[in-house]
């Protein structure tokens, strides 16, 4: 299964991720949005960095592990290659992740990212063939 394929798009940034769970899903994603960024994607594992974020349902939770990253991206200057994502549901959906990378002005950001949008975002369990899997719609507006 591919993880994740780019969406063309007029005017943002678009794609769809793949997971075999929920928790592959999500690192999925993170990998595909900083891939859009930068042309070249060969980003050392210098640092971890790691973060928890609640949320009621997926697709907010998406939202704000995709945001929370571009945060990390835009404050401390880092891009990431290799995620680690934990996802819990305990009423509330609870994620914990580790992201590695670099500084990076040590690369091209060709694609600037301002932000994820809830339009066309989307979390789903799907099933083909009798094989379960999870695909997520992300649309980044640049």
């Amino acid at each position: 299964m591919e993880k994740f394929k780019f969406i063309d798009h007029i005017s943002d940034l678009q794609f769809v991720a793949y997971g075999k769970t929920l928790n592959e899903l999500f690192e999925n994603c993170a990998c595909a949005m900083f891939e859009g960024m930068m042309s070249e994607i060969n980003v050392e594992e210098k640092f971890e960095c790691s973060g928890n974020l609640i949320s009621e349902n997926l697709t907010d939770l998406l939202h704000d592990f995709l945001n929370e990253l571009l945060f990390i991206f835009e404050t401390e200057h880092r891009v990431f290659k290799k995620f680690i994502v934990d996802i819990k549901k305990n009423g509330n959906y609870n994620l914990n992740f580790i992201a590695a990378g670099d500084k990076s002005e040590n690369y091209i950001v060709d694609v600037g990212i301002k932000g994820i949008t809830y339009h066309g975002l989307s979390v789903e369990k799907k099933e083909i063939r009798g094989e379960n899997f999870w695909e997520a719609n992300v649309l980044c507006d640049i």
